[in-house]
């Protein structure tokens, strides 16, 4: 259960067809919607929220674009993970190592063996994502999960959520989870910025109504994305929408 319990929570289960929540056409009035700090939880069912000085809304779209999200096999698909980068990764038993840009190595370690459950961790390599310089790392834990972002010229690790999803001008990330059954991981998503070889977290943000799945940037100010709740079965039903940021 330790680790693919975690890897099944990550890819947000299976999703299905439209869901019965009704989203309005319009934005309702800013000053009866709670807004959320920069880190916060909305607690109500609303069609707009904000992440850190981020305004959020969010539309109907007529349908998805996306695919069904096949759950991702970390464990299988690290070692041609690591071919792809061999140049700066490797892995030597429980133990992954990354060869920086200034000839540093950055070590991640697994720790399976520990009594102390809440010690428990199993890292997997899941690849380089060019456009902002980080290598990608999935982490398995006792009832959790997340992924590990290393700067590739300087090696500072910053956790995520969930996969990053990049504007096309590189200049924000998403990064997306849903967990609407077992509430181990997060359900939302964080929002950073990225410039200068750096990522600063702006905010983020947690729903209690609905869970945000696949995601996808339109363009710089809007987000395809993946409107999730549950059926009176327990079942994910998603809705495509679209969140304008202004």
């Amino acid at each position: 259960m330790k680790t693919y319990l975690s890897l099944f929570l990550a890819a947000g289960i299976l999703f299905s067809c439209n869901e019965s929540t009704e989203i309005s056409d319009s934005v309702r009035d800013t000053a009866h919607i709670e807004e959320p700090p920069v880190t916060g939880r909305v607690l109500r069912d609303t069609d707009t929220f904000s992440v850190g000085n981020k305004h959020f809304s969010i539309q109907p779209l007529a349908q998805s674009s996306f695919d069904k999200l096949a759950t991702p096999d970390y464990d299988s698909t690290e070692e041609s993970q690591i071919a792809k980068d061999r140049a700066h990764v490797k892995r030597q038993g429980d133990s992954l190592y990354i060869t920086l840009n200034n000839g540093q190595t950055t070590l991640i370690a697994n720790n399976t063996r520990d009594a102390d459950d809440s010690k428990y961790a199993n890292y997997f390599y899941a690849g380089y994502i060019p456009a902002i310089h980080q290598y990608l790392v999935f982490g398995g834990y006792y009832e959790s999960s997340d992924y590990l972002l290393i700067n590739a010229d300087n090696g500072t690790v910053t956790h995520v959520w969930g996969i990053p999803v990049i504007s096309p001008d590189h200049k924000y990330i998403i990064c997306p989870s849903v967990d609407l059954v077992a509430g181990f991981n997060s359900n939302g998503f964080q929002l950073f910025s990225y410039a200068n070889n750096t990522l600063t977290q702006e905010g983020e943000v947690e729903f209690s109504k609905w869970g945000p799945g696949q995601m996808k940037w339109l363009d710089n100010q809007s987000i395809e994305a993946e409107y999730i709740v549950l059926d009176d079965d327990m079942n994910e039903k998603p809705k495509p929408v679209k969140l304008v940021i202004r």
